[in-house]
């Protein structure tokens, strides 16, 4: 929940604020929870709702990704290699829209499955599968640009 949290937030204050809103939301509905199909999309969903209540407010400001703190322990060339890579894969991904950028992250980081993603989102399975495979396929081209012209537009 954390760290859907903070794949929309990009802040892990604000990610902590939400997770404990939305445990506090959860704890207060316990006594429903028997009558909820599916509790994780459920909780995953009311993570995702705060998200937007937060995006929706005036006390949201956007703030530059959160640099993520590499442990490599391979050679300075090898290191700076794959932190290159790390950093046009995360811009690839920036430039995906919002939906398939959320979906691409409960897929590939959060692991998933297409059902409990579409009940997240409140979509049909068969969307969630269209817009995982153009997130993919344009994460995809990027990359390979990169690849072969050290470029990616």
């Amino acid at each position: 929940m954390y760290r859907y949290a903070l794949s929309m937030t990009k802040d892990p204050d604000k990610a902590q604020d939400i997770l404990q809103d939305s445990l506090l939301n959860i704890w207060k509905r316990r006594n429903t929870l028997g009558q909820v199909d599916n509790p994780e999309a459920w909780t995953m969903r009311i993570v995702r709702n705060r998200c937007l209540d937060l995006f929706r407010s005036k006390k949201h400001t956007e703030l530059g990704q959160a640099e993520m703190k590499l442990v490599y322990s391979r050679s300075a060339d090898h290191d700076t290699s794959y932190q290159d890579q790390l950093k046009w894969l995360k811009e690839a991904i920036e430039q995906l829209p919002t939906t398939q950028k959320e979906i691409f992250h409960l897929r590939e980081v959060e692991e998933m499955a297409y059902q409990e993603i579409a009940d997240i989102l409140g979509i049909s399975i068969n969307e969630v599968k269209v817009y995982l495979h153009r997130a993919r396929t344009k994460i995809r081209s990027i990359m390979q640009k990169v690849d072969a012209y050290g470029i990616a537009n």
